[in-house]
């Protein structure tokens, strides 16, 4: 079974087979943007196979990572999507990925007429809700140390698909301030705390040392099957 029919097992039939409808296959490529700031957000996405990173940029163009998004979960700038602003985020592609794509409209209209729909939709933003605030918290009232920790609490199955330069910009530090932090957790520690601590995001080789900016235009998000030209 898919991603998506897990998802929409939580529904009535009739409900999700509308969601069948609504939601239509799509493909991005690793650095395509499926939003970028300043957009007004069009499509809401839910995520059957690869990894996407929400970040904004500060006036100076530091990249703070706000957040990941990997299988099985929903992936769209959803608080513009409500006020019908203007997004303040960017969603890259860290991987190739698989997506189940909505517009916007339809996907509105699909939960405005379908009570189950509803309440799944009330349930995802109660969570979404619970985890900007933790969000907020961490960034306000911990230091680097405790929010390294509580990343490898709530996304260490993902440390070894990220950078640690992807890592160190949701953390809140520099690369070179997280490898220190690394070294400092492993020193205190008798057995080693597994690949989450591991050399497998210790440099940007991953990176490639990629020097474009991820990409953007007609591709990004592009229906199964449609020509890229």
């Amino acid at each position: 079974m898919s991603e998506f029919e897990r998802f929409l097992a939580q529904l009535p039939a009739a409900e999700a087979a509308r969601g069948r409808e609504v939601f239509r296959p799509a493909r991005v490529e690793r650095g395509e943007l499926m939003v970028r700031a300043g957009d007004r957000p069009d499509r809401v996405g839910f995520v059957e196979r690869g990894l996407f990173r929400l970040y904004a940029s500060d006036p100076a163009g530091t990249e703070r990572t706000m957040g990941f998004r990997a299988e099985g979960e929903l992936v769209c700038a959803y608080s513009a999507a409500l006020r019908k602003e203007a997004s303040q985020l960017t969603i890259e592609a860290l991987e190739p990925a698989e997506l189940m794509v909505a517009p916007r409209s339809g996907y509105d209209a699909m939960v405005a007429a379908n009570p189950g729909w509803q309440r799944l939709v009330a349930r995802l933003t109660e969570e979404l809700y619970l985890r900007v605030e933790q969000r907020q918290s961490e960034l306000l009232l911990t230091d680097a140390t405790a929010r390294y920790r509580q990343f490898l609490a709530d996304h260490g199955a993902l440390a070894t698909r990220l950078t640690q330069r992807q890592i160190a910009s949701y953390v809140g530090v520099t690369p070179e301030a997280l490898s220190r932090i690394r070294r400092r957790l492993i020193s205190i520690n008798d057995d080693r705390p597994g690949s989450a601590y591991g050399r497998e995001h210790d440099d940007d080789a991953r990176d490639g040392d990629r020097s474009s900016r991820p990409r953007s235009g007609p591709s990004a998000a592009r229906p199964s099957g449609e020509a890229t030209g």
